[in-house]
């Protein structure tokens, strides 16, 4: 049929139901990500044994703003910085934390007692980088006889054992210890047994003739600076150095310098506020060196503990 023939009514509809068709199409209200595609934003959902909360992550997984979380009774609260990338299993956004008490927990190691709740964390596997905090409370009442407050640690269970982490602050006034942890998985408090052998820092055994020390010092009254920087100073060890660690030829101390019984560390260093020193030790030989930028990178996590781990990997070289 000649177009020049069709009736006037055929236009006006083909042209309406053109119009019908552009209206109708779906258009994204989600700003567009640099690569074009969509940038997506999920909620992360969190239930601190009954207490609960949502916070914004993207689609990378990083949280849009930071979060602290304490359940009901403050025996467990977790922290979590803006910007740290909280990924599931699959490696995928990280969409819900649950915490619930572990009323059948595996048993305590053999060199300890357990001193309050046993936590799991859900889902296990999941991922946080940096490390967010965990505080967990424990029972003063059930430390063994001779024991202190200072003694206890949080530890986490995996494959079939309880393994303890290094990094703790322990609040003796409030009575609970504070980590931080990379992964979710079950974390409990727990305090050598009067009966375990002397730890590494209580013994005798001399030292590598060929070590690094590093020393943190700290006044008495802390900032939340000095906290921070202590904070990732031992990120930093225990992240990239625990082989040296374990085996001593890598040995950290936070020193007070308005405690008296210290005087002799700090003459050695001639510390007199919060100070990071790393000293690289060959035989009779020493060689001390103040890190003092590390405070133009307060906040900045990773700027940070690079500064301090290349400067412990270059001191390590120095001690042969």
């Amino acid at each position: 049929m000649n177009i020049a023939n069709k009736p006037l009514w055929h236009f006006l509809v083909a042209g309406l139901a053109l119009s019908l068709m552009v209206g109708c199409t779906p258009s994204s209200t989600k700003p567009p990500a640099a690569n074009g595609e969509e940038q997506l934003t999920y909620q992360l959902e969190i239930d601190l044994l009954g207490t609960k909360s949502k916070a914004l992550i993207d689609s990378q997984g990083k949280l849009k703003t930071p979060v602290e979380l304490s359940s009901a009774d403050d025996r467990i609260t977790l922290s979590l910085n803006e910007g740290t990338v909280s990924l599931n299993r699959e490696g995928e956004p990280l969409q819900a934390i649950e915490v619930t008490i572990d009323f059948n927990p595996p048993p305590p190691p053999e060199d300890a007692n357990k001193v309050g709740p046993v936590y799991d964390l859900t889902p296990q596997g999941a991922t946080f980088n940096p490390p967010l905090k965990l505080t967990l409370t424990y029972e003063p009442k059930e430390l063994p006889e001779g024991l202190m407050e200072k003694d206890v640690y949080i530890a986490c269970y995996e494959d079939g054992k309880w393994e303890m982490l290094r990094y703790k602050q322990v609040d003796t006034e409030r009575h609970n210890v504070t980590t931080q942890v990379d992964h979710l998985a079950k974390y409990g408090v727990f305090v050598p047994s009067s009966e375990s052998p002397p730890t590494p820092d209580s013994d005798h055994t001399s030292p590598p003739t060929n070590r690094v020390e590093v020393v943190y010092f700290h006044r008495a009254k802390r900032c939340q600076k000095c906290i921070w920087a202590e904070e990732h100073v031992r990120y930093a060890l225990e992240t990239y150095f625990k082989d040296e660690l374990d085996s001593s030829k890598l040995t950290f101390a936070s020193i007070n310098v308005q405690d008296a019984s210290n005087a002799a560390i700090i003459k050695k260093y001639d510390a007199y506020t919060s100070q990071l020193f790393i000293n690289a030790v060959t035989g009779d030989t020493e060689r001390i060196e103040h890190v003092s930028e590390i405070w133009q990178l307060i906040g900045n996590d990773e700027a940070f503990c690079q500064v301090v781990r290349t400067k412990i990997e270059k001191a390590l070289e120095g001690a042969g």
